[in-house]
């Protein structure tokens, strides 16, 4: 993801300075919760008051995208001060590491949408708070009594941010209105994750309903209200089941403002001019617009805004393609009245009454794969798409609905020179002006290629020290190349080791390492991946989670060293790290080492007490773990001055894992699947000839080979004396062999024994042995009439 960044490069030479002036590791990373405004409108200046953890240091603030400025500001004093009537109460200023002031210019013309706003300080970035930028008048939820006659007037038209906080809470407000003006009343709330249901009503002041909505958008609420006459009218908002909270928060939108019900066509292709249709409310009699979409305009989805003089309607999506498009002509309904569609292509229709099918012809010019899809519900579209192939005599040949959510998708091999049928319908027979669709038709994508994501995005590195950024390549459609990823563009002082991830690599890590006099300060981090494909150069923007940020702090308390470099381990096996620590003048802290993850390998975790430098870290690598070469990554952790320091090794250390012959384990028999887990067995001590089945017992070994097909002898470890068992080698081409166990009256009962079993191949020139896991066998004492003689049993039988 790319974001335009408003004062990146102030903010970085300000977070350079502050780095400079404050001591070492003063402060944690920064963190914001909340804001007190998250709409701000257009032309505007607002002071929002931000909520978190270790703001006290920050000394900037930093808004994505264009026509957005921010800065940090003093806290504002509170105006309203409190005393208490016996004395010895006070008003202080609110805590600057849980809170602060920023002040948010947004320019007349900025970009209306979401932007991203964080905090920088010397410790580094702050996470992201959403914010949005509207053209109407924002203001917060003014609060009053609980009668009409005390609610608070609004003027509209406005757009209000509001919570119901509290069980059993109703907002509700005043307003004026004229008579015949359409007033629009738009509630989001649960769609932006809210849990408020809402419901909304309109009154007279005698406390007549004259309008009310719970469910027009999902759980929200939508109201067109034309007011009869010219006076006073009240508006109530509260949850269904009258529940309240914190996070009940939703945003009103109110007035004669302009709002999108729907559009059509939903795309069109670069370089071309649509015709496009609007319905919704005050548009102010435009129900056409010519939309011209530039040859370069960004393929894929974006939002599209109606802008009358009343300002700018709700957004809807609107796709741009790069296909040939063409728009549904009726009757298109029967096999001879089909619409012809080119093959690639794009077909913008309606299934526009009910029981109505939409149906297109279509010839592929050659053997080939073709992808049939469905795009309508992800437009706001109320079709739930049947699509429905069939050749050209209308004999049916795959159907298919619900490929993704509501929208339908075939793909299948089509011929050369043969004509298709296809047909969409509602699923439920539904039609109308709201059931529009793309329906596209076009080859899949087969190109090799590749994507690279970027976990994580704030990262922190010390002078003399190294940062590990894990780097995973998501491969397609066979692509086998060479993955080259680096960093642009990074503080004086600060170098990168690029990655190279080969054909069998999922992930690996991106190291930069900086010099003991590297720059201080912030700044984003821009990120490359290329590679080669069929001889041309492929670049790719690897994708983090938010704008990825990198912070150079002063070096830090100790430093992290690890030996070997490299390991060669084999599956099921166990290995150690020997980690050491360096501990700086005036740090004798403890410092607890881990590494990050690695699939298939468990690291115990090591912590290294103030008066030990040295430890090893033990591995153990799982029976199915990945084979091949992989980089493991330590860190080590600790606190120092009030905040917790992270330094990494300078190098992972280079992990080989070697596949196994075979893997065994212990299990009860029957078990349907290969488990690892523990085996439980019972028994009672009984001579052998007690004539009862109390003193035996069984389990199965079963073996994962791999391919090796030998004899594995078996062989029983730590058995109790006592106990006679009967052992079945795991014969050539087997993959199971049954234990039996008798527990003779010589065993110790009332205990619990572990044994375990061992097994032995030799296979490829090499001598292998494993054990499974501890089985335990719990011997219990026989009743006394299991412990009388045999010789009473024969008796009893004469």
């Amino acid at each position: 993801m790319k974001l335009r960044l408003a004062r990146v490069r102030a903010a970085f030479w300000m977070g350079a300075l502050a780095g400079a002036m404050l001591p070492l590791c003063a402060q944690p990373v920064p963190k914001l919760d909340s804001s007190s405004r998250v709409w701000l409108q257009r032309g505007t200046t607002n002071d929002l008051l931000l909520n978190g953890e270790s703001l006290s240091g920050i000394r900037d603030a930093i808004v994505s995208g264009r026509g957005v400025a921010a800065q940090r500001v003093t806290n504002v004093v509170a105006a309203t001060l409190l005393e208490g009537s016996a004395g010895g109460l006070t008003t202080g200023p609110l805590d600057a590491g849980k809170s602060l002031s920023v002040r948010i210019r947004v320019d007349a013309q900025a970009p209306l949408g979401s932007r991203e706003l964080r905090v920088a300080g010397s410790q580094g970035v702050s996470n992201p708070l959403t914010i949005q930028i509207s053209d109407l008048r924002e203001m917060v939820e003014p609060k009053a009594g609980g009668s009409d006659e005390d609610a608070p007037w609004i003027e509209l038209p406005v757009s209000m941010a509001g919570t119901i906080s509290a069980n059993a809470e109703t907002d509700t407000f005043r307003f004026k209105a004229r008579p015949g003006t359409k007033l629009i009343f738009d509630v989001q709330a649960n769609r932006t994750g809210s849990p408020l249901d809402a419901t909304l009503l309109v009154l007279d002041t005698s406390g007549k309903e004259l309008a009310k909505s719970e469910d027009s958008h999902g759980l929200d609420p939508f109201l067109e209200f034309i007011p009869p006459e010219e006076g006073d009218y009240v508006l109530k908002l509260h949850d269904l089941r009258f529940q309240g909270g914190g996070d009940y928060r939703y945003r009103l939108v109110a007035g004669v403002v302009p709002y999108l019900d729907r559009i059509f066509p939903f795309g069109g292709r670069r370089g071309a001019t649509v015709d496009l249709e609007m319905a919704g409310r005050n548009l102010e009699g435009s129900e056409r617009v010519a939309l011209n979409i530039a040859s370069d305009a960004p393929l894929g989805r974006q939002d599209v805004r109606a802008q009358t003089r009343q300002g700018y309607s709700n957004p809807l999506p609107f796709e741009v393609g790069d296909l040939p498009e063409a728009r549904e002509t009726e009757p298109n309904d029967a096999t001879d009245k089909a619409n012809f569609l080119a093959v690639p292509g794009v077909a913008n229709g309606r299934v526009g009454t009910t029981g109505d099918q939409d149906l297109y012809r279509f010839k592929s010019g050659s053997d080939q794969t073709l992808v049939c899809e469905v795009q309508a519900r992800r437009f706001g579209s109320a079709l739930d798409a049947l699509l429905t192939l069939m050749d050209a005599k209308g004999g049916v040949l795959q159907r298919n609905d619900d490929a993704d959510g509501p929208d339908a998708r075939i793909q299948f091999d089509a011929k050369k020179d043969t004509e298709y049928l296809i047909s969409i319908k509602d699923l439920t027979e539904r039609g109308g002006p709201g059931f529009g669709y793309r329906l596209s038709i076009r080859n899949p994508d087969t190109r090799p290629d590749f994507a690279v994501r970027v976990v994580g995005a704030r990262y922190r590195i010390y002078r003399g020290g190294s940062v590990p950024i894990r780097c995973e390549v998501d491969r397609r459609n066979g692509f086998e190349g060479l993955v080259r990823v680096s960093a642009d563009k990074l503080p004086r002082g600060v170098s990168v080791t690029p990655l190279v991830l080969g054909a069998g690599a999922k992930f690996g890590w991106l190291l930069l390492t900086a010099a003991s006099d590297a720059e201080l300060g912030y700044r984003p981090l821009a990120l490359a991946a290329t590679s080669e494909q069929g001889g041309k150069m492929l670049a790719r923007d690897p994708q983090p989670a938010e704008q990825a940020w990198l912070t150079v702090l002063d070096a830090a308390p100790f430093v992290l060293n690890a030996a070997p470099g490299a390991l060669v381990i084999d599956q099921n096996a166990k290995a150690s790290v020997e980690v050491s620590v360096v501990r700086q003048e005036g740090f004798q802290g403890e410092v607890k080492i881990s590494a990050e993850e690695l699939p298939g390998v468990k690291a115990s975790g090591l912590t290294l007490p103030p008066n030990q430098s040295r430890g090893r870290l033990e591995l153990e690598v799982k029976y199915d773990s990945e084979t091949g070469t992989r980089p493991l990554v330590l860190r080590g952790e600790a606190a120092h001055e009030g905040s917790s320091v992270t330094n990494y090794a300078p190098l992972p250390v280079s992990i080989t894992t070697h596949r196994i012959a075979m893997f065994l384990t212990a299990m009860l028999p029957g078990s349907p699947f290969f488990r690892t887990d523990a085996v439980k067995l019972s028994a009672v001590a009984l001579p052998p000839g007690s004539g009862s089945q109390a003193n035996s017992t069984e389990f199965v070994v079963k073996v994962d080979r791999r391919d090796m097909t030998n004899e594995i002898v078996l062989r029983l470890e730590g058995l109790p004396a006592g106990v006679e068992a009967t052992v079945a080698n795991l014969a050539a081409g087997s993959n199971e062999a049954t234990i039996r166990l008798l527990v003779t009256e010589k065993a110790a009962a009332g205990k619990d024994h572990e044994f375990a079993v061992l097994g032995e191949v030799t296979h490829g020139d090499r001598i292998w042995k494993q054990k499974t896991q501890p089985i335990t066998l719990k011997i219990e004492a026989p009743a006394k009439e299991e412990a009388a003689p045999a010789k009473a049993t024969a008796a009893k039988s004469e």
